[in-house]
Order: structure tokens, then C-alpha cells, then sequence
């Protein structure tokens, strides 16, 4: 099932990755080495050794390393979370955190939590930066963990609110 149009934001769909979950995300991976749908590759919003911009077309990159995955959240987001289980699966991504909606009926759902051993639900809406953002988020936000070290997950974002297990996640032969 693809996103439906309720779900998607009518003002724009670039939302910024507040501080806060930067410094979670951080915390948990020890460094982000790529953020592929980065705002700006001269002033990032997150602090990764590698951006793709739009203009770099991230669906197209390979994904090394540690990845910190806030996709447009547009009709194309299905293709975000699919390229990133198949960088997982094939070795490429060795962990990473996918910031995106609890929307439990679409594919991209489907498919995170195919590869994700832990989801993070905050306990409260997120007020994302950006253009046509201001009046904050009209959604529940879910965070995805798809990596080995469960524990450290747990610590660096037990604070934002209820931590799930995947029955069978982080498994590399999922997409």
C-alpha cells in the first residue's frame, strides 16, 4: 500500500530533524557516516560525514556505514525505506535510525519494520524545523533502529518514550 494523501503533508515534504533527536541518534550510532535526504550539503541540519541532497538523487548513492534516514515525506517514501533495506541487507548500511510517521497500513511501515529490531514511539508529537512547519506536526512520529546493539538503542532514546521490539528484526535477508 502506498502513503495515502491524508498522511502527507500539504505545506511541504522536507521536515527538519529537531536537535533533540539528532543528539539521540548520535548517542546510539557513536556518528553518523551518511544522511542521504540532507537538507544541505554546506549548512547540514545533522551532522553526518556525508550528505546527499536532492540534487545528488540519494536513491541512486550507495549507503556505507552508519545512516541517519529522514525521508521526504512524500508519495515517494515506499522508495526511501525499501533502498535502505536493501543497503542493510546487502551490508552496505551496518545500522541505522529511520525517523518517520507511526502510519502502521503503509508499505514504508511494512517494509522498516521488516529490518528494524526496535521502533521508539515518543511520547509526544515532534516539532520539526523547516518550510510550512511551524505550527508542528500533525502526526505521531515512530523512530526505527535497524542495527546489533539493541542496548545502546535503548539508552539513548528511553527518555523520548516507549521502546518496542520487533519479533525477528534486523534480519539482513528481509527487503
Amino acid at each position: 500500500m502506498t502513503v495515502p494523501s491524508t498522511l502527507l503533508s500539504y505545506r511541504s515534504d522536507e521536515h527538519l530533524t529537531p536537535r533533540f533527536i539528532v543528539d539521540a541518534v548520535l548517542e546510539c550510532l557513536g556518528g553518523i557516516d551518511l544522511d542521504p535526504c540532507s537538507n544541505s550539503r554546506w549548512c547540514p541540519n545533522v551532522p553526518a560525514a556525508r550528505h546527499f541532497t536532492r540534487e545528488d538523487d540519494g536513491l541512486s548513492q550507495p549507503w556505507d556505514g552508519r545512516v541517519f534516514l529522514n525521508p521526504p515525506f512524500g508519495r515517494d517514501v515506499d522508495r526511501w525505506c525499501v533502498k535502505l533495506a536493501g543497503e542493510y541487507c546487502a551490508g552496505r548500511t551496518t545500522s541505522a535510525i529511520v525517523l518517520w510517521k507511526s502510519a502502521t497500513e503503509t508499505k514504508a511501515w511494512q517494509v522498516l519494520t521488516g529490518v528494524a529490531c526496535q521502533v521508539c514511539f515518543p511520547s509526544r508529537r515532534i516539532d520539526f524545523e523547516g518550510p510550512g512547519n511551524a505550527s508542528g506536526s500533525t502526526f505521531s512520529p515512530a523512530l526505527f533502529y535497524i542495527g546489533r546493539d539493541r542496548a545502546r538503542f535503548m539508552l539513548a532514546f528511553e527518555d523520548l518514550g516507549q521502546i518496542w521490539e520487533v519479533p525477528g528484526g534486523c534480519r539482513r535477508d528481509t527487503p
